[in-house]
């Protein structure tokens, strides 16, 4: 299985990608609509609408679909290297820059040389945007900050909550919102990581 996005990643995308039920452009030069939690793509079109519970599925699909590229040695041949701090910082760029830029900001570097590249990628069309300064900023403080202890403790669960977190899956299992039964195993055993443990509690709360 792979590595999943932690709660305090998924918080930082967030703060920066406030959600919107109707299709715009952040910058007028962009050739697709955005919509949702920052969702961007040719399947957004201009006066489209969506509800809330629509948003927040195409956020989970969108990460997903970023933290795979983060997983992919194609993409980040460091990616067993990172700690999860690492890990969340460059799913967050990936969300808001894309694979290419992500490829292109990894390729023949180390997990160092990446974060003194990082901040680089502020520009639109070659136009300097605060915002992106801003988001790069906070993505390399993520990145350069040390794992703690604490960190760990702020997710045990009681037995109960245990229960809880396995009847939700299980539903979701049911109906097709998660796929993976995998996840059923790791709760069972107990063996879910911080990071894992976040995703889950997040995707339930979501649905």
């Amino acid at each position: 299985m792979n590595r999943k996005i932690s709660k305090i990643g998924i918080s930082l995308i967030q703060s920066f990608e406030a959600c919107r039920l109707a299709a715009y452009k952040p910058v007028a030069t962009e050739p697709h609509y955005t919509i949702g939690w920052g969702h961007y793509g040719p399947d957004v079109q201009a006066g489209m609408t969506i509800t809330q519970e629509q948003a927040d599925s195409m956020f989970i699909a969108d990460l997903a679909k970023y933290e795979a590229c983060v997983n992919n040695p194609s993409y980040v041949p460091v990616t067993d290297k990172l700690t999860q701090n690492q890990f969340d910082a460059l799913v967050s760029f990936c969300y808001n820059c894309g694979s290419g830029n992500l490829q292109r900001l990894c390729n023949a570097r180390t997990v160092t040389e990446i974060a003194k590249h990082l901040i680089a990628y502020n520009k639109s069309n070659g136009t300097f945007l605060t915002g992106l300064t801003v988001r790069r900023q906070a993505e390399l403080e993520l990145f350069n900050k040390p794992e703690t202890a604490k960190e760990e403790e702020d997710m045990q669960l009681s037995n109960y909550q245990w229960g809880v977190l396995e009847t939700s899956i299980r539903k979701l299992l049911d109906n097709k919102k998660v796929t993976d039964r995998l996840w059923l195993d790791k709760i069972k055993e107990r063996t879910l990581t911080t990071s894992e443990l976040a995703w889950l509690t997040f995707v339930v709360s979501m649905r």
